[in-house]
């Protein structure tokens, strides 16, 4: 007598051969997700960071003076920069300039702060300057960095 039809064999064979294939499409996906996220974070904090040093620099050609005052970043033409740490974000006249700042340290005398080697060593006492030391993570992608600006549209022209 000839049986036609899936024998219980062949299922547990169709099974098997099912899981195997999933469980390889799962972990090339993973591994694929992964290596997106990564670049994705690593375009993220870059976007931030050049967002907030934009804003900076613009604000800082639009004044004579700039000043630390209770923790924020105050210039003579009435922008205001403040880090809020709850919510990781750095803010701009009360709206939000860039996020997933982990660290927004605001230097008020440059010229005797530790920064790499880089940093003029020599500056001019008289200019009004603020530095910043910062660092953005997002996705596993961080960055830090320091920002260094001067008020004054002819002093920062040239930069």
């Amino acid at each position: 007598m000839r049986k036609s039809g899936l024998s219980m064999a062949s299922m547990v064979l169709y099974v098997a051969l099912f899981f195997a294939f999933s469980a390889f499409a799962i972990a090339i996906s993973s591994n694929f997700n992964y290596r997106t996220l990564s670049e994705k974070g690593s375009m993220w904090v870059n976007e931030q960071f050049d967002k907030l040093q934009y804003n900076l620099y613009s604000s800082a050609k639009q004044s004579k003076d700039v000043s630390n005052i209770s923790g924020k970043i105050v210039f003579t033409n009435n922008d205001e920069y403040e880090y809020d740490k709850q919510k990781k974000v750095v803010l701009k006249n009360g709206g939000v300039i860039a996020m997933d700042v982990d660290s927004f340290e605001i230097i008020t005398n440059p010229q005797n702060a530790n920064f790499d080697e880089n940093f003029p060593k020599m500056l001019d006492k008289g200019l009004s300057s603020v530095a910043l030391k910062v660092s953005f993570n997002k996705y596993g992608s961080k960055k830090s960095s320091s920002i260094f600006v001067t008020a004054g549209v002819d002093l920062n022209e040239s930069i």
